[in-house]
Formats: structure tokens, sequence, C-alpha cells
């Protein structure tokens, strides 16, 4: 598990985070989501230890990760492709951080073929497209098997068969049982892949749930409900000051959470065969979340 409680940082004099805390799960993939400039990779390199907090605290599996005996055991860390080192092969890459961390460098090969770079293995880095890079740079952080991983917008370069790989290992790592956290500034596929958001939004956690518990805190949310009667519940509904609007072969409805929906409409005696939030793409209940946001901070 990958924890971060009440996190704040300066850089340059800005305040970067904020009171940040969130938890990544045990077999589950959390979503770190933000515009770039929002605080991820800070946040990130104060949770493997790659800078100080100036408050709060980092955890990973309980622990502070610079506690780690085997780090690459306990934390799958992959920031940037512009550390790896450019006339060192990809081969050669693997080699020395099992060699540096205590593992068989019988690894690397099934590695490197695990992330499709089994045939450019003895090419330097520097030749590496960036897609190439980040493939190579997951490696790294996954051949230890570690408990946790940690990942800093991975899917930058990757094309699109390299993005839905990474989506199938990624769900296959938290099957086994390990916390993933990725953050990223592409939401559509943070939805494909996450179970849990955390979003992030100059510097502070603004929302944080599923999709659809972030949808049901949504003030704008809507409910889509179909009924034989279909009518009368929207008369009903109407009357009791909600907004409707056609959808299909039933209705959504503004106003009121599913609950309440339904209380108006089956204590009316009327009935529905359906009835359910309407989910939002996370793009939408990110900008619904930061517009509410900063709109309390102006009514303050």
């Amino acid at each position: 598990m990958i924890e971060t409680r009440s996190v704040s940082k300066q850089l340059g004099g800005k305040q970067v985070l904020a009171d940040v805390s969130l938890t990544a799960e045990d077999g589950h993939v959390t979503g770190f989501v933000g515009p770039n400039g929002a605080g991820k990779t800070t946040l990130m390199k104060i949770v493997a230890c790659l800078i100080p907090a100036d408050s709060g605290a980092a955890a990973v599996n309980g622990r502070p990760f610079s506690d780690a005996l085997v780090p690459a055991r306990t934390l799958g860390v992959y920031l940037s492709g512009e550390w790896l080192p450019a006339r060192r092969s990809g081969e050669d890459h693997l080699r020395f951080v099992c060699e540096t961390q205590g593992f068989p460098t019988t690894r690397v090969r099934p590695m490197l073929e695990t992330v499709g770079l089994w045939g450019a293995h003895r090419r330097e880095i520097r030749t590496y497209s960036l897609g190439m890079r980040q493939r190579l740079g997951i490696a790294a952080a996954l051949i230890g098997d570690p408990a946790n991983i940690m990942l800093d917008e991975p899917v930058n370069g990757l094309d699109p068969n390299g993005v839905i790989w990474l989506r199938r290992l990624l769900r296959e790592q938290a099957a086994c049982g390990k916390a993933v956290l990725l953050s990223s500034h592409l939401m559509t596929e943070l939805e494909l892949v996450a179970d849990r958001i955390v979003m992030l939004h100059e510097g502070k956690v603004v929302r944080a749930g599923t999709l659809a518990e972030l949808a049901s805190h949504t003030a704008d949310s809507e409910v889509y409900i179909a009924s034989p009667d279909l009518g009368a519940v929207v008369e009903l509904l109407c009357a009791q000051g909600l907004s409707t609007r056609p959808e299909g072969d039933g209705a959504l409805v503004a106003g009121a959470r599913a609950e309440r929906v339904g209380q108006i409409v089956f204590g009316a005696g009327l009935s529905l065969s359906h009835l359910a939030p309407r989910i939002h793409s996370l793009e939408d209940l990110f900008l619904s979340s930061t517009t509410s946001d900063r709109k309390q901070e102006e009514a303050a």
C-alpha cells in the first residue's frame, strides 16, 4: 500500500502541494489525475524519498520507502526516461539494476520480452524512441517483482498497441495483489484502467473515489430513468422541482440523486424499469469538481 498523509511542499516559493492525503490500496489501480503542473510528479518524488516533504509524511507498506531493505522489492518506480543511461544498452541497464539489487540476471531476458524490447536489447538507449524508453523504464520498475508500483505518465510516447499492452499489464499486476499508483493528464485513459481516481488541482486533492462515487457527489450529476409510465413519472418529477430531458427510451433527471428520484416515484405508486446515476466522463467530473471548488473559494 502507498500512502501520503497531509503532505505539503513549496518549490521556488510556490506552494506545489497543500495537505495532500491519498491511499493506493493493494489489489487496485489508483489513478492520480490532474493537469501538468498540478504537483503529481512532486508527490511521487516525495513517496520515493527523492525529495523531502515540508510537512506530512509518505509511506510504502506502512514505512518510509527509505527504510526498505531491498527497495526494488518494495516499490517499483518509474518517473522519467530522461534518467536512463544514454550509452548503455537496454539489456545492460536491466543487468545493472539486477546486480545492484541482488536479483539474478536471468530475469533480464524475460522482462525485456514482457515489455516488447528483446529485439532491441543490444541497442544503446539513446537510439530508443520515447515509447521504447517508457517500456524500458517500466521494465526496470517491475524487474524486482515489487509489492507496489508507482509510474508517472507511463502512457506518454506509447503507440495505441503500447497503450493497450500497458493497460493489460497494470491490471494483471493489480490482480496479483499489488498496489498500483499511476499519474496522468490523459483522463480518458485513466477511465479505462483505474479502479479509483484521485483528482489533484493546484496542489490540492479536490475529489477522490471510484467513477461512480465521484459522479454521485457531483453537483450537476444526472440520473437515468426508464418506465412504462414515463410520461407520468416525468410530470411528477417536474412538479417536484426537478428538470428532465429525453434520453433514448427514458429520460435524464437533474437536481436529485438516484435515491431521491426513486423515493419520489415509488412513493407516488409509479414504477421504474431503470434507475441509475449517469456515469460522466472523468474529464467532465474533473471540470465539475474544480469549478465547484473555485466557486466555493470565491464565495468564502
